[in-house]
């Protein structure tokens, strides 16, 4: 009995000794692969450091969508042969911007705005190749839809002015938000973040663009994703234009049941004959989609037939449209009137109906301030013609007299859209500028 008992007390002790071994064994494992994950970001984001920039941008006339004023923003290097680097179009401006950029530990240098998305907060910049440091690396890209959900990211650029740091997350996935896809993460995105790359800390590999945060919320931030940025590298480097295409329609959601290409407005004769308010968009030249950003990026690059596929009743309508890019913004023309930018109307459905040109910026203290110029107002009529092109308006402004302009602005009354006024303004400079040709008169 006593020989049983202590052979079983020894098997026991065995036992015990094989478990902490096996503790131990599995704790320095964890620990390696700890270390080995450690390593492995640690290189990830030197890498992310070689490759983003600061970007730097200064605007004194205004386009609807900017702020004047000087931005302090990020960006990454896409192309070291041609002197890419990827942004936010809100950090570079969208045509009137001076902006400049600079790698880690070297000084700031011009770049040049290549590229500005009319539908993504996405912008390319160019920098003379020369000016590129030995050390640095162009970012690899994610270029392939893959799943997003749960992965973990690193958000890469210069919170509040702490150059090139790096914040941690997941994405929750990749949702439509304000008719757009953005990628939802948990990673902060702080004012000089924006414009930075997100990271796949498994991959290494730039997923998405740094673009925003919710207000008065936390962990709500967003970034564009790499897939049409890549689309729009591509077409760059064909020759042909980015631009997403001249919809024939516009798209309403349903937030319940989440779907988000419902026809809620048509825009030609042909779609108003062929299709139904409440068609669902199901196919793109027979490939399945399911929101906006994912058709403008099929459509992208593509001029000529299109086949758009609708499902309607439980049966199927397909319609045929002809498909052209819309125009560039660095190419839009404007008049700048004494501190005035005046160019096309920055709300596209309504220039289909009112075809009216806006007043986008006044700059403060400038002489069309005091002349009763007003921001984000649509020019009527200019001594009683209603103008028919930018240049138009450059040559209604000319003349030695005041000049009798009447404007249309969103209506403070409940019953009514838009009241007009009537603004006395007697022109001192007028500057007509182009792609083609710059004008210029004073008085």
């Amino acid at each position: 009995m006593h020989f049983k008992k202590q052979g079983l007390l020894s098997r026991a002790y065995w036992e015990l000794l094989m478990r902490r071994k096996f503790l131990l064994s599995s704790l320095f494992v964890l620990s390696l692969m700890n270390l080995s994950v450690a390593y492995a970001n640690e290189n990830i984001l030197g890498n992310a450091q070689n490759y983003s920039v600061r970007v730097k941008s200064t605007i004194q006339h205004a386009f609807f969508e900017d702020d004047a004023g000087t931005h302090n923003g990020a960006g990454f290097l896409v192309d070291e042969k041609k002197g890419w680097v990827l942004t936010n179009a809100h950090v570079s401006g969208r045509g009137t911007a001076d902006v400049q950029v600079a790698f880690h530990s070297r000084n700031f240098i011009n770049a040049k705005v290549r590229y500005v998305d009319t539908e993504l907060d996405l912008a390319v910049l160019e920098i003379p190749t020369n000016e590129i440091p030995p050390f640095a690396i162009s970012a690899k890209l994610q270029c392939n839809n893959v799943k997003l959900n749960g992965a973990e990211v690193a958000a890469f650029g210069h919170p509040h002015g702490l150059t090139f740091s790096a914040s941690r997350g997941i994405v929750s996935r990749v949702r439509n938000y304000d008719g757009l896809d953005w990628i939802q993460t948990d990673a902060a995105i702080n004012p000089g973040n924006s414009g930075g790359p997100l990271i796949d800390l498994e991959s290494g590999s730039v997923v998405g663009i740094n673009a925003m945060a919710l207000k008065k919320s936390e962990g709500l931030n967003f970034a564009v994703p790499s897939v049409p940025a890549c689309k729009i590298l591509n077409l760059l480097k064909e020759g042909k234009s980015p631009s997403p295409p001249q919809l024939p329609l516009i798209f309403g959601t349903n937030q319940d049941s989440e779907e988000h290409l419902i026809v809620a407005k048509l825009l030609s004769d042909e779609a108003r004959q062929k299709l139904r308010f409440g068609d669902r968009l199901i196919k793109v030249n027979g490939k399945d989609v399911d929101t906006p950003t994912k058709v403008r990026t099929l459509l992208r690059g593509t001029v000529g037939t299109s086949v758009l596929t609708f499902s309607r009743d439980g049966g199927i309508i397909e319609f045929d449209f002809q498909n052209q890019p819309m125009n560039e913004v660095l190419k839009r023309e404007y008049v700048l009137a004494d501190g005035a930018l005046i160019s096309e109307d920055a709300y596209h459905d309504r220039v289909a109906v009112d075809q009216l040109f806006q007043i986008h910026s006044v700059r403060e203290g400038s002489y069309a301030e005091r002349s009763g110029l007003r921001a984000y107002t649509q020019i009527v009529s200019i001594d009683g013609a209603q103008p028919k092109s930018i240049e138009n308006i450059f040559e209604l402004l000319k003349g030695d007299s005041s000049k009798s302009v009447i404007l249309q602005k969103w209506s403070s009354k409940d019953t009514e859209l838009y009241e007009y006024l009537e603004v006395s303004y007697w022109p001192f400079e007028i500057r007509y500028s182009s792609d083609e040709q710059k004008k210029e008169w004073s008085s």
